[in-house]
């Protein structure tokens, strides 16, 4: 089955195959992220629902969300809303690990859980965890198509950092090549951007590593042997 997005990007195309979701021209549509977090002993439960696929969420929807009013309708601890973003990866396979829902008027679909400390602070969770390494339970495929360009961070330990997405904080697609500016890297983490001469593939089986910058933009590892080759050698 094959449906369309709606809204200014038309062109992306999601195709439904069993359990996974095939989604095609990609880059640059625009989408929102839900996480809905429940606390237990010694540790945060979250379920991440994400819009992609239900046509690109306008900002003001997505800004119009009222997290305390959902945590307190989806009886969660807490709800927390991402910055709205743009994907700069080409195409995605995902496998949803449940169903999609609407929350607040928007439909969402839930792609991946996650563990979360259980001194989780909703407070300060947009800005702590920049160039902080987390884990995230999701299984899919992430394409980034030749001849396109890729914007990377290198991390001290030498691990490769893929942006699969970026935040509507004053920038555009095009103002990432020159990130490097506007970014407050700690020392030892480097960012440049690479035009690749093939496609670059990343496999995820059920554990991805994910590190957010300053700027709420959000990145994948490549380690593990999840990647076809490393982009930044």
């Amino acid at each position: 089955m094959l449906r369309k997005g709606l809204g200014d990007k038309d062109g992306l195309a999601m195709t439904i195959s069993g359990s996974s979701l095939r989604m095609d021209d990609l880059r640059g549509y625009a989408h929102g992220e839900i996480y809905l977090v429940r606390k237990a002993r010694h540790h945060a439960e979250a379920k991440v629902y994400n819009t992609t696929g239900f046509g690109p969420v306008r900002a003001g929807e997505f800004e119009a969300i009222d997290v305390q009013r959902l945590a307190a309708d989806t009886r969660s601890d807490l709800a927390w809303k991402s910055p709205w973003r743009f994907w700069t990866v080409d195409a995605a396979t995902i496998i949803p690990v449940g169903e999609s829902r609407e929350l607040q008027g928007l439909m969402f679909t839930l792609v991946a859980k996650m563990h979360l400390p259980v001194t989780f602070d909703l407070s300060r969770y947009q800005s702590a965890p920049a160039y902080q390494p987390m884990q995230i339970r999701r299984a899919g495929t992430d394409e980034f198509h030749a001849g396109r360009p890729v914007f990377l961070l290198r991390s001290p330990e030498g691990i490769t950092w893929v942006m699969e997405a970026f935040t509507d904080r004053d920038l555009r697609e095009s103002d990432l090549p020159d990130l490097a500016a506007r970014l407050a890297l700690p020392e030892g983490w480097r960012y440049k951007t690479v035009t690749l001469g093939e496609d670059l593939i990343i496999t995820t089986r059920g554990l991805a590593q994910i590190v957010p910058d300053d700027l709420g933009n959000t990145y994948q590892a490549c380690v593990d042997g999840l990647n076809n080759f490393d982009p930044w050698d």
